[in-house]
C-alpha cells in the first residue's frame, strides 16, 4: 500500500481572544518614568486570567493529543495521521472541541460582567475600545481539524514539458520520503525518551518518581502500533520487549521492592542499548 492509503495528513486551527492589550501610553510613560529608550512593552491584562484559565487548559489539552496522535511532516502545520489512529483521534477530538464550545459558550455570557469587573480593576488604564462586541467576540474562538490526502507523485498535472515533470514529481517523492524518514525517527525518539526517563529514575536508590513513570510507557506502547505507519519490525519488536520488561510491574511494586527496581533498570538500559542502532544521528 502507498503511504497516502495508509495515512492522511490533519491541520489543527485553533484561535481564542487572549484578552491582553499593548498599551503603548503606559509603555511610554514607564520609560519617562525609569529615563529610559525601548526599554518593554506593557501588556495589560483585560480579563482577569482566572475566568480564561478553562479555555486556556482546553487548548493546551487538545493541542498535546494532536501532536501525540500524529506524526511530523512538513513545515506548513499539517501532520500525518496513521488511518490506524483516524477513529481514536477524530473521537477525542469532537470530545475535546465540545469541552472548547462549552467554556467559550460560559466565557461569552459571562463576559458583560467581567468587562464590568475590568473597569474596577484597571481604573484609569480601562479602556472601552480595548473590548470586542459580543458579536465580534463570537469569531475569535474556533476549533477545527482539516483532513487532506497525503501527496503522489503521480497527482502532479500541469502542462510542462516531460523533463520538467519528472523533476518535479521526484522532488515530491523525495519529499514524502523524507517525511515519512522523520515520521519514523519521531516514533524511536518519543521511545527511547520514556525508556531513558525509567533507566535514569530507577538506576539510583534514593530516586523518587511517580505512578506515571510506568503508566506513561503503558500509554506508549498502547499508542505507537496505531503510528507506525511503515510497519516497521523492529520498532514492534522493541515495543513488545518493552511492554514485557518494563511494564509488568507497577511503580508501587517498583518503590518497594530493591530487586525488582534494579533488575528494571538494568532492562530499560539493556533495551536503550539496543535502540541507539535505530535513532536518527546526532
Amino acid at each position: 500500500m502507498s503511504l497516502n492509503e495508509k495515512a492522511m495528513l490533519v491541520h489543527l486551527n485553533i484561535s481564542f481572544w487572549t484578552a491582553r492589550k499593548y498599551d503603548r501610553k503606559i509603555s511610554r510613560e514607564i520609560e519617562i518614568q525609569y529615563n529610559a529608550d525601548e526599554a518593554g512593552r506593557y501588556n495589560k491584562i483585560l480579563i482577569a486570567n482566572e475566568y480564561l484559565a478553562n479555555i486556556r487548559k482546553m487548548v493546551s489539552a487538545a493541542r498535546t493529543f494532536h501532536y501525540e496522535n500524529t506524526l511530523p511532516w512538513n513545515d506548513n502545520g499539517g501532520r500525518l495521521l496513521p488511518a490506524a489512529n483516524y477513529f481514536n483521534y477524530v473521537k477525542a477530538m469532537q470530545n475535546l472541541q465540545a469541552d472548547f464550545d462549552r467554556e467559550t459558550a460560559n466565557f461569552i455570557r459571562v463576559y458583560p460582567d467581567l468587562k464590568n469587573e475590568a473597569k474596577l480593576r484597571l481604573n484609569g488604564m480601562f479602556d472601552e475600545e480595548d473590548y470586542p462586541d459580543i458579536s465580534t467576540l463570537r469569531t475569535k474562538y474556533a476549533f477545527s481539524s482539516q483532513v487532506t490526502p497525503v501527496p503522489e507523485a503521480e497527482d502532479f498535472r500541469v502542462k510542462l514539458n516531460d523533463s520538467e515533470v519528472d523533476s518535479i514529481k521526484q522532488s515530491i517523492e523525495r519529499q514524502v520520503q523524507n517525511s515519512t524518514r522523520e515520521a519514523m525517527n519521531d516514533l524511536w525518539n518519543r521511545l527511547f525518551r520514556v525508556v531513558n526517563h525509567m533507566a535514569e529514575r530507577l538506576a539510583d536508590p534514593d530516586n523518587k518518581f511517580k505512578n506515571s513513570l510506568v503508566d506513561n510507557i503503558v500509554d506508549l506502547c498502547d499508542l505507537l502500533p496505531r503510528l507506525n505507519i511503515t510497519s516497521d519490525p523492529k520498532l514492534e519488536d522493541a515495543l513488545l520487549e518493552v511492554r514485557q520488561k518494563l511494564t509488568a510491574n507497577d511503580s508501587q511494586i517498583l518503590r518497594d521492592n530493591d530487586v525488582v527496581r534494579t533488575k528494571t533498570a538494568a532492562e530499560a538500559q539493556k533495551i536503550l542499548d539496543k535502540m541507539k542502532h535505530y535513532l536518527p544521528a546526532a
